[in-house]
């Protein structure tokens, strides 16, 4: 699939971006919805701990001032008999206290902790929406996939993505080996030997790399690096790629690293479409949902605090709204219309659909949302003025 605005100019995102935004505006509806009842929640944990503090304080007061005035009440001179129900009276006042305060207690801990379920269930919530959205979803973002071989010969690692005061990770494991046949087919790149009976000659031999493992992988937005090792673990080529230029250079180490691509001997042998298409074939490997056994959001951050717990939910949408935003304006540069964002796609066959959303669509859509509306339709760039 190729992605195109109306004027047959390529989308840099190289994603369907309508369908996109629809994905970003029900998230945004869905999250905002939960973080309300967040802040709700913590605000009645806020009331409950000031309520409770002040039954606690009214009743020590109460105990003091039953104190002093017994004190007050029974001086030096009382007689033994008096001293006797002084010190009665005032541990009786102290035990009720002291039962009072273990009531408080009791019945503020219970509302905490139906509060701070509430909390946790709503925070799981809002992580599952932003899950399946945020590794794809969010444009303009340097991220780094950093992924080894773990015990079981299976890719794992992690996912990191930042796009201004928004930081985010995943915790990525793939289901099972990476073979390069399994990638790209037979596969074979040439290497260095020696040759001659008398007289060791530089020569150069193909080396079939088609069982070699995948074991390390790290992808981030400008360049793609992989290694692989046969089944011994003895012979590495790691290869180094730029998505943007297609520019590589590969590395064979065995006793000693070689970079083929600076021999001249050896680079005029190497198969660049068959590099470049095993490379992309990493790429779209490590991008592949279906490959995953495990794909968890783990971290969450806008300004280095926690986006769900505190809760700024709403100031991390407000960073994805406006780099949307962005993009929606690059659509109505390059199209036909000023009041709808339009894309086109091009399908393997070279058929071409429009796809399209509306501003007002996208403005009405955002101001239902509640209070936070017309923040948010600024973030995107609209304003609550906008048409």
């Amino acid at each position: 699939m190729k992605y195109l605005y109306q004027d047959s100019v390529k989308l840099p995102s190289k994603r369907d971006f309508i369908h996109d935004l629809e994905t970003l505006l029900d998230v945004t509806a869905a999250v905002v919805l939960l973080e309300d009842e967040i802040i709700s929640a913590n605000n009645e944990v806020k009331e409950i701990h000031r309520a409770k503090d002040r039954k606690i304080s009214g009743l020590r007061t109460f105990e003091s001032n039953v104190t002093m005035q017994m004190n007050e009440l029974v001086r030096d001179g009382g007689t033994e008999e008096i001293q006797v129900c002084k010190n009665a009276i005032t541990e009786v006042c102290a035990s009720c206290v002291d039962q009072q305060k273990a009531k408080v207690d009791s019945e503020s801990d219970a509302s905490l902790t139906d509060l701070a379920e509430k909390i946790d269930l709503d925070s799981e919530r809002i992580c599952k929406i932003l899950s399946p959205f945020l590794e794809f979803g969010v444009y303009g973002a340097r991220y780094v996939y950093s992924l080894g071989m773990d015990g079981k010969k299976r890719l794992h690692g992690e996912f990191k993505a930042d796009l201004g005061e928004l930081s985010f990770a995943y915790e990525l494991q793939f289901k099972g080996t990476v073979i390069v046949k399994h990638l790209v087919g037979p596969f074979a790149i040439p290497i260095p030997k020696k040759a001659g009976l008398f007289h060791s000659e530089e020569a150069v031999k193909m080396m079939d790399m088609s069982h070699h493992r995948l074991v390390d992988v790290t992808y981030s937005n400008n360049q793609v690096t992989a290694e692989f090792k046969d089944r011994r673990g003895a012979r590495m080529v790691r290869v180094e790629m730029k998505p943007a230029t297609n520019d590589y250079s590969i590395v064979y180490e065995d006793v000693e690293p070689v970079n083929l691509t600076r021999d001249e001997l050896i680079s005029q042998e190497i198969d660049s479409d068959g590099i470049l298409d095993l490379m992309h074939a990493v790429i779209g490997y490590v991008l592949d949902t279906e490959k995953r056994e495990v794909a968890t959001l783990v971290r969450l951050t806008f300004n280095g605090m926690n986006v769900v717990r505190e809760p700024l939910v709403s100031d991390a949408l407000k960073v994805l709204l406006a780099e949307y935003g962005r993009f929606a304006n690059e659509c109505i540069a390059h199209g036909a219309a000023k009041d709808e964002f339009v894309i086109k796609i091009e399908s393997d066959d070279g058929t071409r659909t429009e796809k399209y959303m509306s501003i007002s669509t996208v403005k009405n859509r955002l101001l239902g949302i509640g209070k936070e509306g017309a923040e948010l339709a600024d973030a995107f760039g609209l304003g609550t003025s906008a048409s």
